[in-house]
């Protein structure tokens, strides 16, 4: 379940202050304090008037006294009294509620928690024959529980936990303890003839508000009127991985997240609420412990993360001004806490392999199809005079090499984290290193990750506080060559040929792929060092007011060095990219009354980028074993280049939040962002935002629902902006030429570009509406929205005549048009009343969007060059409409248009009796109609079983690994040949009106075929846990123990023919099954 922020300050304060408190049952209030807590009965108050409601009451007291009042949800608080006291202690107004109702309060500190009355406390008798009962109270985590209550049911016997979450008791054989506690479940206990007991809680998310993290600060839930989707602690550490994206697939409603590639290191495109820019960026902003980060995602280790915010609508996001144009991830990481020191160690380990294989053709029918296709040419006479010699050697050997299978190994994969947390009342530390080792499925491509992480919290005084949160990561990543041509070479080869083999003895154009597993003939190794630091100050100027300063530097280091034996070449890269920024930032906070409340944060922020790189590529080196290391000896110098980018951000923000009775909540954000990538004038923007929420939930005509815990309207209408374009857009670059005169090359330089001096800031305004609900005492908790956003002033490149001569240049001039619907719930579908009872739970997310472009160039019309449609979604597929394969019975027809029979047949839209560039029609789209998720947790006693799926549905993609235009299908000879799928083509013989004849010269029109429904089902994670039981735990000497198995993507249900409908639709590295084994202890 969700950490919730207000729980963990709790269990710190108790920590400090609870050592051996105690609980007293009276008159319904008992109390726990140390010499710095208040005392009820020598703190007076003044009640405005003799008749208010319940909270009216608490709100009294809290804003004259140091008390703060903590209730469940679904206490009455507007339960109106006759308290007939104006001048009183504390305690003497509570026993006074205490006797015309049915509440009880405890005192722990300055903290009054509110309850019902129980029969725990309605008899004080004690019992005869008591024993000594000792135990030990602790979260799901391990952590131990200060303050929580124990009370033998039926008497007026109680107790609270110590500082360690220890207590004792004494109670009859036979009895049963009531244990509860603020936020968790309250848990009742059968002693039996136990004299030690070891209890565990579990969070109860519908006891207390959550707070939220929201930028710049925090909010109750309940209060927040954005757009905001939440992934917990649980959900994190539920599916093992070393992907930051991976993790977020198929979690939050309104976010797409697909993989580049399965490589191991590769990324994902993560997307919120679609893509609406057309060349400014659609990637959205990533916030880690309040500070921006960019670049790879791979930097980001799962196993720091505590908790997961993402903003989706402009209300939002707005106070992240531009940098939030395309939604923003909050990421908040682990910390540590007062009350001592927590160790701990988690490992999983998994080995891998393919999941999924094309279906090739063996030697036998790839022989035949190059025969077939040599006499539909009317060449064919002997195998000699058509297969190459190392072909018909094949052919005699009868070679029949399966290069999916020499392709493919075992991968293996390891990860291993070892965190210590903890602290004192002034220093609260967190520390873990996390190493990452993985061993692809295919060689020489494998990808290791160390990172280490500290967070260290300062409480400097009573005003004061500083910290520093810093990471290092650094990578080592190896990336193979060219996957696709290796699983499709030829059955009748053989990966023995090229050993040994020089580049002039293959044929022109032939390279041999399976080079490209040996490291010791190929190598492309990368390595990446990057540090991320954020230290702080923070003080506390007046009551109400804060002032907090960021520094961030955020620095990159990056080496690259590529060497292939095979043509005695090599190259290296490097990059160097600081990152810093500076922030200002002022919180304000002022309740007026009972009934207002005020919430007010202003920044003032600084960032700047400086990127520098140079690479130089070479030929001919004299001692290959050097690899890239000295290529200053080689022969030729191919390539040499340097660069460098610089850019900056100047931000003004003002966020207010204004609440009326818990009821009516307003929020109000205006920021000003300045980017110096912007022309002279046009560089500062204001981008505004608005936000309200009901609580209907509240309202009188609500007080006798039995079905709504919560119940919350919500709209919001914003303006952001985008300037995720290069630097210096506005100036216009030049590039290098060369020109002969005579016999001589002299280089000179021209214009690249056309400058563009009133580029101005890309614009996207959205509405968003939205209902909160949680049913039946949470049982049922979700969230359903629905969204517009309109992107205006669309920066694109503009097409320019021959005459201008320049090709384009950047302009404002289109827009695009977002249309959503989210849907999520969760759901408790089983609870046992029982600890360790059966308990299962399911979450369900739902996301569909409609993308179109609706302006280009200030019109309407289209721009078929670029595959821009009004309309149209921004990605679409725009080509021939393939519709069956020519016949011998429509030669005639099929002459006609160029063709003959068993080619492929396209669709003349104009019916001109000519396929042309005017016969292309839309195909399609890569972006879904919908995605969706369904998760389903159960535990039951110490056994915790999960399974999560994730699907895709209504894509369409272009797939050359999925169609048949890869190798003798559709083109026969490229100097080595590529195989095709095993698939019913087309022959005199057969006519098969589905794939056409293989042809030697290739068809005129091959992309049509490549065109495939790429939706998929994918079960993506199964998982079973055993956490070791508590008397087991204690004779170890750990604090929490538990194993692991599971599967990684054992299923995938999908029409496409490719080796994966995500990942890997051109052949790249596909997705993987893994078979996992893991432990987490902690001490």
């Amino acid at each position: 379940m969700k950490k919730n922020l207000l729980l963990l300050f709790m269990r710190i304060t108790m920590r400090i202050f609870s050592i051996g408190c105690l609980f007293y049952l009276g008159l319904g209030v008992g109390w726990a304090y140390n010499s710095d807590a208040q005392i009820m009965k020598e703190t007076k108050v003044s009640l405005h008037g003799e008749v208010e409601t319940l909270v009216e009451i608490f709100n009294q007291i809290e804003n004259q006294t140091d008390f703060n009042f903590v209730y469940e949800n679904a206490l009455d608080k507007n339960l109106v009294l006759e308290i007939g006291l104006s001048k009183s202690d504390v305690e003497t107004v509570l026993e006074e509620i205490s006797r015309k109702t049915n509440l009880v309060f405890k005192q722990i500190n300055n903290t009054i928690t509110v309850a019902k009355k129980t029969e725990a406390t309605k008899s004080n008798a004690p019992p005869a024959d008591l024993k000594v009962i000792t135990g030990t109270i602790v979260d799901e985590s391990g952590s131990p529980i200060p303050g929580a209550t124990v009370l033998v049911e039926g008497t007026g016997i109680g107790t609270a936990t110590d500082l360690d979450g220890n207590f004792s008791i004494d109670a009859p054989a036979g009895a049963i303890l009531v244990v509860s506690f603020i936020g968790y479940e309250t848990v009742k206990i059968d002693v039996g003839n136990q004299t030690k007991l070891s209890i565990t809680l579990s969070e109860d998310e519908s006891s207390l508000d959550e707070f939220v993290v929201v930028g710049y600060g925090s909010v109750e839930r309940r209060e927040i009127t954005g757009s905001i989707a939440s992934i917990g602690r649980q959900d994190i550490v539920s599916e093992p991985t070393y992907s930051f994206e991976s993790l977020l697939q198929g979690r939050a409603a309104g976010v797409d997240v697909v993989a580049d590639s399965y490589r191991p290191g590769a990324g994902a495109t993560v997307r919120i609420r679609g893509a609406r820019s057309l060349v400014a960026g659609n990637d959205p902003l990533i916030v880690m412990d309040g500070i921006p980060i960019a670049g790879n995602l791979m930097d980001i280790n799962p196993s720091d993360i505590e908790s997961i915010e993402i903003l989706k609508d402009a209300s939002a996001t707005a106070i992240y001004g531009s940098r939030g144009s395309n939604g923003v991830i909050l990421i908040t990481t682990r910390r540590g806490y007062s009350g001592g020191t927590q160790i701990e160690y988690s490992a999983f380990a998994g080995v891998q392999n393919i999941s999924s294989r094309v279906d090739l053709m063996d030697a036998e029918t790839f022989t035949e199809m190059q025969r077939d296709a040599a006499r539909q040419q009317g060449s064919y006479t002997t195998d000699e005079a058509l297969f190459l010699d190392w072909e018909l050697e094949g052919i005699r050997n009868g070679v029949d090499t399966d290069w999916q299978k020499e392709a493919f190994k075992t991968g293996f994969q390891q990860n291993h984290q070892l965190s210590v947390r903890g602290g004192t009342e002034d220093t609260k530390y967190a520390l873990s290193g996390t190493y990452l080792d993985h061993k692809s499925i295919v060689s020489n491509n494998d990808f290791s990750r160390f990172v280490g992480r500290l967070n260290l919290d300062q409480e400097v005084s009573d005003r004061f506080r500083a910290g520093v949160s810093a990471q290092v990561t650094t990578s080592e990543e190896y990336q193979g060559g060219n996957f696709r041509d290796l699983i499709l070479r030829s059955p009748l080869d053989w990966p023995a040929r090229a050993e040994g083999a020089l580049s002039s003895e293959f044929a022109v154009g032939e390279s041999f792929p399976t080079l490209a597993l040996d490291r010791d003939l190929y190598i492309d190794r990368r390595d990446r060092t990057r540090i991320i630091t954020n230290v702080y100050a923070e003080a506390d100027i007046i009551e109400g007011l804060s002032y907090r300063f960021n520094f961030a530097p955020d620095l990159t280091y990056y080496d690259r060095g590529t060497h292939t034996w095979q043509t005695s070449t090599a190259s290296v890269a490097n990059s160097k990219t600081s990152n810093i920024l500076y922030e200002n930032i002022v919180n304000y906070s002022k309740d007026i009354g009972t009934d207002h409340k005020i919430r007010a944060t202003g920044l003032y922020s600084v960032q700047t980028l400086r990127e520098t790189g140079s690479g130089v590529s070479v030929r001919g080196l004299p001692f290959e074993q050097q690899r890239y290391h000295n290529i200053g000896t080689a022969e030729e110098t191919t390539s040499r280049s340097s660069y460098l980018n610089e850019w900056a951000l100047e931000s003004y923000m003002l966020r207010l939040n204004y609440s009326m009775k818990d009821k009516y909540i307003v929020t109000m954000t205006g920021r000003v962002d300045g980017s110096s990538r912007l022309a002279k004038g046009n560089k500062y923007g204001l981008f505004p935002s608005m936000a309200l929420a009901w609580l209907l939930d509240k309202e009188d005509f609500m007080s006798n629902n039995s079905t709504f815990d919560e119940l919350k309207l919500r709209a919001s209408y914003g303006d952001v902006g985008n300037t995720g374009i290069d630097p210096y857009q506005t100036q216009g670059r030049v590039q290098r030429v060369g020109y002969a005169f005579g016999d001589q090359s002299v280089f000179g330089f021209q214009s690249a570009e056309l400058a563009n001096s009133e580029l101005r800031w890309e614009r996207t305004r959205q509405i968003d509406i939205g209902v909160d609900f949680s049913l039946w005492n949470s049982r049922v908790m979700g969230t359903v929205g629905i969204y517009e956003q309109r992107t205006i002033d669309l920066l694109m490149n503009r097409q320019l005549p021959p005459t201008s001569g320049f090709v384009s240049t950047l302009e404002n001039v289109g827009a695009t048009r977002n249309r959503g619907f989210e849907f999520n719930v969760s759901i408790v579908n089983v609870e046992a009343k029982r600890p360790g009872g059966f308990r299962w739970t399911t979450d369900l997310v739902f996301h569909a969007n409609r993308n179109e472009i609706t302006e280009l160039y200030g019109g309407k019309e289209d721009d078929p060059g670029n595959l821009w449609f009004i309309g149209q979604p921004i990605n679409v597929y725009y080509d021939w409409q393939f519709i069956g394969i020519w016949q011998e019975s429509e030669k005639d027809l099929a002459n006609s248009y160029g063709a003959n029979p068993g080619d492929m047949k396209l669709k003349d839209i104009d019916n001109d009796g000519r396929i042309g560039a005017d016969d292309r029609v839309l195909l399609g789209s890569d972006v879904p109609s919908w995605t969706g998720s369904l998760n389903n947790r159960i535990t039951y006693n110490n056994f915790d079983f999960a399974f999560f799926i994730y699907t895709t549905q209504g894509i369409n993609i272009f797939s050359e690994a999925g169609g048949t235009s890869l190798g003798g299908m559709i083109n026969l000879r490229r100097g080595y040949n590529l195989n095709s799928r095993d698939v019913d083509y087309w022959t005199p013989d057969n006519p098969s009106n589905e794939y056409p004849q293989p042809r030697v010269r290739g068809h005129d029109y091959s992309t049509p075929m490549g065109y495939f429904d790429a939706s998929f089902v994918r079960v993506r994670n199964i998982t079973l846990g055993y956490s070791l039981p508590d008397g087991l735990l204690d004779r170890l000497g750990l604090r929490k123990s538990r194993i692991y198995t599971g599967v990684q993507n054992p299923f995938t249900f999908t029409q496409f023919p490719g080796l994966d409908p995500e990942g890997a639709r051109n052949h790249d590295m596909p997705n993987y099954r893994t078979y996992l084994l893991g432990i987490e202890l902690g001490f």
